[in-house]
């Protein structure tokens, strides 16, 4: 960091007593600027080794000595001692700066940054509010600060619990997911469908929530996660639809500044899932999923995650050849978020799934990817909080590894999935909103008994804790 002249020439106009005792300062800290080979974290040192950064830091602690009112010198020595892991050497270097440089914002920002990476949570917290309250604070330098600001309040509560439940009506307009057309070619013949086989509109009222639950150990950098999430839906004319569903997941999340990799988490976690339909155990699921997250900017971040499961289903009233879809499921996902402006964003996802059933005719390979975009606008009636406005395009294609004999014996099927769903958020209070939401998806398939497409529309109230 290069300060004007004129800036500097205000800063040094001191006491030569207060110069006098920074340099006695700096004096009793030689053992510690010269012989500093313990580090508090892991060395990020690029493409440069350690022993070259300690080579300049012992050429840059000589230049402090013998001028120890150069701000830019001292701004490269506690980067360097940064770089080595040696945080407290660059905490030193930085908190003597300050009596050159009082309340200067990108100072006490660095000051902030490297007591968060040290773990002290509370005194970073200090230097964050020092640097926010500074007059003509740069913009980059308050984004930073309040990303700052916002992680330490939610570690300050060893325990974490939130949630939401929402209520409501969904319309669908083909709620079986049945083929358009009664007729419909097999092996070549064409064969009419029932009614109950074809596609049909419905309505049923739902109910969904989930719980997470965490836990900031007394170990740095790790915490304990839970979570329940639960739907369930009945349908006023099918029954054979209604559904029941639950999954669970537990396990550590790492914050991984400790080695070096700032604004990093890793999440392993164990799940287990239930459905149930029509009254009848439909599947039981049970795996194991990891989850990177990096805060790459202020505004992106970037997440990606791998499952594996054992998914057991058994046949039901209506479904009698289900235990055919008994198997092994891996699914991978890759996600950027984009935060445009304070209140657009954008995220795009990547991702794929492997099936692997009893019989091949049901085991499957899928890759996809979506897009969507949240948006925050001023209540259009009253002056309650912002609305928000979400929508999400995405695209899936999918193959199975052989042919159903039933419907075709030479060929394979292959799907592709269109959907577009669009959401809006209407809060009433800060917890409570009601939320709409209208979605399309249409499925081009080579076997036409595995074609459609479906209208949803739903409406409900949803509260957050």
């Amino acid at each position: 960091m290069t300060l004007p002249k004129s800036r500097k020439a205000a800063l040094f106009s001191v006491h030569p007593l207060l110069l006098c005792l920074v340099a006695a300062s700096l004096t009793l800290s030689t053992a510690e600027a010269t012989a500093q080979q313990s580090q508090n974290v892991a060395p990020r040192t690029g493409s440069a080794s350690i022993d070259e950064i300690e080579a300049k830091r012992k050429a840059l602690f000589g230049r402090m000595m013998t001028a120890p009112d150069d701000l830019d010198t001292a701004f490269e020595y506690a980067a360097l001692s940064s770089e080595a892991g040696d945080l407290e050497g660059a905490i030193s270097t930085l908190e003597r700066m300050l009596i050159y440089a009082p309340g200067l914002p990108r100072l006490q920002l660095e000051l902030g940054v490297l007591y968060y990476r040290l773990g002290a949570y509370e005194t970073a917290r200090q230097y964050f509010d020092g640097a926010k309250a500074a007059g003509n604070v740069p913009a980059e330098v308050s984004a930073k600060v309040d990303q700052y600001l916002a992680a330490i309040d939610r570690r300050a509560a060893p325990s974490q619990l939130s949630g939401m439940v929402r209520t409501g009506i969904r319309y669908q307009s083909n709620a079986n997911a049945g083929p358009g057309n009664s007729t419909v070619t097999l092996n070549g013949l064409s064969y009419t469908l029932d009614g109950l086989s074809v596609a049909g509109e419905d309505f049923n009222a739902f109910v969904n929530g989930a719980l997470r639950y965490r836990l900031d150990t007394d170990v740095q950098g790790l915490a304990l996660e839970a979570g329940l999430s639960g739907y369930a839906a009945g349908y006023r004319n099918r029954d054979t639809l209604n559904t029941a569903a639950a999954e669970a997941y537990a396990g550590p999340v790492f914050d991984l500044g400790r080695f070096g990799l700032d604004d990093h988490t890793l999440a392993i976690l164990l799940t287990t899932s239930g459905v149930i339909i029509e009254g009848d155990r439909y599947l039981a699921s049970a795996g194991v999923s990891t989850t990177l997250d990096w805060q790459v900017t202020p505004t992106d971040s970037l997440s990606a995650s791998l499952q594996y499961r054992f998914e057991d289903y058994s046949n039901t009233t209506s479904r009698r050849t289900a235990e055919l879809q008994s198997g092994h499921r891996f699914d991978g996902q890759l996600s950027w978020s984009h935060q445009m402006t304070e209140d657009f964003s954008l995220t795009g996802r990547v991702l794929a799934t492997r099936r692997d059933a009893e019989v091949g005719y049901l085991s499957a390979t899928e890759v996809g990817g979506a897009i969507s975009g949240t948006y925050r606008h001023a209540a259009l009636i009253g002056d309650g909080p912002a609305w928000t406005v979400g929508l999400e395009a995405a695209v899936v294609g999918r193959g199975y590894d052989d042919p159903d004999t039933m419907i075709n014996a030479s060929r394979r099927q292959r799907d592709t999935e269109f959907s577009l769903n669009l959401r809006q958020i209407v809060p009433f209070t800060e917890r409570v909103a009601l939320v709409s939401e209208a979605g399309y998806r249409k499925v081009w398939s080579n076997y036409d008994i595995k074609a459609f497409d479906n209208i949803s529309l739903s409406i409900g109230i949803q509260s957050a804790f």
